[in-house]
């Protein structure tokens, strides 16, 4: 066992609050959410980023079972950092 501290959320308007009240080591967002997509999330928590801690980058792994190169560019454009493909 490797003791990670995790936080789960249910869905993407969670994960983007966790987000703005949290510090993490590495964070990974599923692309397919229900409320609000992965893609939807990292954006506006980048926005948000900016303005709020512009002396932080949140690392951020995006992952989908989807693994087109056009998945990968959506996640990179909308500010994710890297991209892995389910299974993780």
């Amino acid at each position: 066992k490797m003791d990670f501290d995790v936080t789960v959320v249910s869905d993407g308007l969670e994960g983007l609050k966790a987000l703005q009240c949290h510090l993490y080591d590495v964070v990974l967002c599923d692309f397919l959410m229900p409320v609000m997509d992965g893609l939807d999330c990292v954006q506006q928590y980048r926005e948000w980023e900016k303005v709020h801690r512009p002396w932080f980058r949140q690392y951020i792994i995006g992952i989908s079972a989807h693994a087109s190169p056009l998945d990968v560019e959506k996640g990179r454009n909308a500010g994710m950092d890297d991209f892995k493909m389910k299974p993780v």
